[in-house]
This record gives structure tokens, C-alpha cells and sequence, in this order.
């Protein structure tokens, strides 16, 4: 029987990374496919996995004298008996890429309640930090819960161990130590997400200017805090709830590389929807993806956005406002004749606007002659179903249409 060689195996099982159901099938066929297979299923083992087992798994890494000082402590932490002496088959820490320190916390107060928040729960999540941190381990992803006040840096080992860090996710409640202490070892870092509850952010982003990745959730600042902030190698910025006069000051303080925005869950009046769409079209030539909250008073604008951003190729619009008074028909008027020629994937989520079939068609005709478009409605059009699915399959006869969605399933910037 022909036999395919480790390396196109690695590519083939790479290709299955999020089949979890799948790789665990194949860990059985023989001794090669499971080396393979182990460690891509430990790059990142939390997200799957199940924590009491992964952390009965984690323990048995440790040494003798480590358990035993466990063990003094009354931390219970092998609930299979037979696994009192075992060892693993395979240094499964060494093959982790993402550490989420949350989960470790979450793992062992979840298996001892009456130690959560605990100096015996320190020590035993020490423990486990030390078995992570350490020279043998590259991670590319680390995640920082909140009140995080365990200074990692300080690790022996923790200098190589995070060297080739790219991602970050914290919260800008966590001791500003560590923080700094990593930024002085990671010098890698593309993409940073914040989870920010206070002032702090300043500081912050002053840690990570050269990142190319900001995710920005649930912040209460004013534009001030960032007056001098420059993101010179900003690429990808997403927002949720952040305030517009903050979201407009930074990208002012990019470099024009933006190629990615998202703006979420920040209601804001016509004014400010205003000045946010300018700022994207004089500060963003190269974007090709946007997200964005429209209101109608600024269609115009919306226009200027379609004729300066000539990259751009995904656009999804939200219409929240119950007030606004909107015409449909103006608006897939002007995205059929001043969308730029990369545009022709469109998401739109009308939440107080139905969107009839003449209004469709309309769209649909003005769009001829160009790249058929992917189209995604978030909410259901209140069209009888059956002349809903007749008149796209007319367009995607015509070759107007290459892929359609009606339903509540998003993605933002993938069109099923």
C-alpha cells in the first residue's frame, strides 16, 4: 500500500486542525498519524477539550515533589485514581502555542471552589504557570485574565518562551508590571485585543504602537486620552463600543495602512455618523473591508466613502435606527454605480427597514455588467420565500448573482 511521508501527513491533518471529531479518529490508525496528530491538537488545547480531563493531563507533568507539596495542600487534583503515578506518553506542554491563563485559573477553581481567590490558589496556578513557562515553549498566543497579578515575566524561561509572541488579549485591569515586563521580551507582537474597564489605555497601546491588529471592547474614554498616540503599522482595527470621536482620533493616527475596520454596538447621532464615515475616506485609501453603522442624512458621504477607497471589496452596512428615515432604493442606487470595481461583496443588516423584491430587482439590474455580487441579508426579507428564491436564481442565471444568504448566520467579512 503506498504510503504518504510525514510531512504531506502534517499538511493533510493541519488542513483538519478545527475537526477535532476527526483528528481524534485518526489518532488510533498507528503510531505515526498519532505523533502528528498530538501535537496539533495541543497548539491550543482549550478551546476543546475537556477541563477536567485536560487538567488531570496537565498534572502529570509535574514532578514527584511538586504533587506531593499539592498534595500537602489538599488540592485533590487526580480524579482518576490510576493515574496517581502515570506519565504521559508525550510532553504534550511543549507542543502548546496558546496559553490562556483564564482557563487555568477557571480549571482549578472549578475543581476546588472552596480555593478560588485563595493564597492555595495562587500557589497551585504557580505551579502550573512554571510548567508552562518555560525555554522549551514558543507560544505565539497568550491570553490574560483580569486582576491578573502574577508576574509571568519573572519565569525562568519566560524571555524564550515568549519571544515569538503575536497575539495579546487582556484586560487593562491586570497589574501594569506585567505588562510592561512583556513588552520588554515581545517583540513580535502583530495583534493586540483590550478588554478595557478604565483610563489605562493609554498606557496600554503606548506598549504595542507597532502592532498591526487592534481589537478595542467596551471602553469610556474621550478622544484626548489618544491625542498623541500614533499607530504607524495599524492595518486591522475592530471596535465594540467605543465612543465615534475616539474610533475617528485613531484612525487620524494611523498611517493610511488600514485595511480592515469594524464598528459595533456604539449608537451614535448623524453628525457623529458624519465625521466618522470622513475619517475613513481621507485617512484609509487602502481599505478593503468595512463595517459600519449608516445612517440615511449621510448617503452622500457614503458615496464619497465608495469613490475615494478604491480597494475596497467587502462592505457591510447596519441600519439600527427606527427614526431614520431611509430609501432603500437610493441607497442600492448608489452602491450600484459608484461601488468601485474591487466591491461586489455586501452585507446589510436592516433592522427596522424590509426590504420588498422591486427594490431587489432594482439592485440587482443597475448591477449588471459587473462582478457578480455575494449578498448576505442578516435579517430575513419578509418576501414570499418562493419569489425570493426565484428572482435570485434568475440573477445567478443572468450572472449578476454568485452567491446569496438570507438568515441571522454572520461572519462579517466571510460570505457563505
Amino acid at each position: 500500500m503506498f504510503k504518504l511521508n510525514r510531512d504531506i501527513l502534517y499538511l493533510v491533518f493541519e488542513e483538519l486542525q478545527n475537526d477535532n471529531k476527526t483528528l481524534y479518529s485518526c489518532l488510533l490508525v498507528n503510531k505515526t498519524w498519532c505523533e502528528i496528530i498530538v501535537p496539533i491538537l495541543w497548539k491550543n488545547p482549550w478551546k476543546c477539550q475537556k477541563e477536567e480531563l485536560l487538567l488531570n493531563v496537565i498534572m502529570l507533568h509535574l514532578s514527584d515533589e511538586s504533587r506531593n507539596n499539592l498534595r500537602n495542600n489538599d488540592f485533590n487534583f487526580l480524579t482518576n485514581s490510576y493515574q496517581k503515578y502515570q506519565k504521559p506518553f508525550f510532553d504534550y506542554i511543549s507542543f502548546c502555542r496558546h496559553l490562556h491563563l483564564n482557563a487555568i485559573k477557571r480549571m482549578i477553581n472549578n475543581n476546588n471552589n472552596n480555593y478560588e481567590n485563595s493564597k492555595k490558589s495562587m500557589d497551585i496556578q504557580y505551579e502550573i504557570f512554571n510548567l508552562f513557562i518555560n525555554k522549551n515553549t514558543k507560544f505565539t498566543h497568550l491570553y490574560i485574565p483580569k486582576q491578573f497579578d502574577c508576574q509571568i515575566h519573572l519565569i525562568p524561561g519566560a524571555d524564550q518562551c515568549f519571544s515569538e509572541l503575536e497575539y495579546l488579549f487582556c484586560q487593562t485591569s491586570i497589574n501594569e508590571n506585567i505588562l510592561v515586563g512583556l513588552t520588554d521580551i515581545c517583540r513580535s507582537i502583530k495583534a493586540v485585543k483590550l478588554f478595557v474597564d478604565n483610563n489605562y489605555i493609554i498606557k496600554v497601546l503606548s506598549f504595542f504602537v507597532n502592532i498591526k491588529s487592534l481589537e478595542l471592547l467596551n471602553y469610556r474614554m474621550t478622544s484626548d486620552h489618544i491625542e498623541n498616540l500614533p499607530l504607524p503599522s495599524l492595518q486591522v482595527l475592530k471596535a465594540k463600543g467605543i465612543p465615534i470621536n475616539v474610533l475617528e482620533r485613531l484612525i487620524e493616527n494611523t498611517s493610511g495602512l488600514l485595511t480592515e475596520i469594524r464598528i459595533d454596538g456604539i449608537s451614535h447621532n448623524e453628525i457623529n455618523n458624519k465625521r466618522i464615515i470622513q475619517a475613513i475616506y481621507q485617512y484609509c485609501p487602502n481599505l478593503k473591508y468595512l463595517k459600519i453603522v449608516f445612517r440615511y442624512s449621510n448617503i452622500l458621504e457614503l458615496k464619497n466613502l465608495l469613490i475615494n477607497c478604491n480597494f475596497l471589496c467587502g462592505l457591510f452596512i447596519l441600519i439600527n435606527n427606527m427614526e431614520d428615515v431611509f430609501d432603500i432604493d437610493y441607497l442600492f442606487e448608489i452602491l450600484a454605480k459608484s461601488s468601485p470595481i474591487n466591491l461586489f461583496k455586501f452585507k446589510f443588516k436592516f433592522r427596522y427597514r424590509p426590504v420588498k423584491l422591486e427594490s431587489l430587482k432594482s439592485f440587482f439590474d443597475n448591477w449588471k455588467g459587473r462582478h457578480p455580487m455575494y449578498l448576505h441579508f442578516i435579517k430575513k426579507l419578509e418576501n414570499n420565500i418562493d419569489d425570493l428564491i426565484d428572482l435570485i436564481e434568475e440573477y445567478k442565471t443572468n450572472g449578476v448573482i454568485k452567491k446569496f444568504n438570507n438568515g441571522l448566520d454572520c461572519k462579517d467579512f466571510e460570505w457563505i
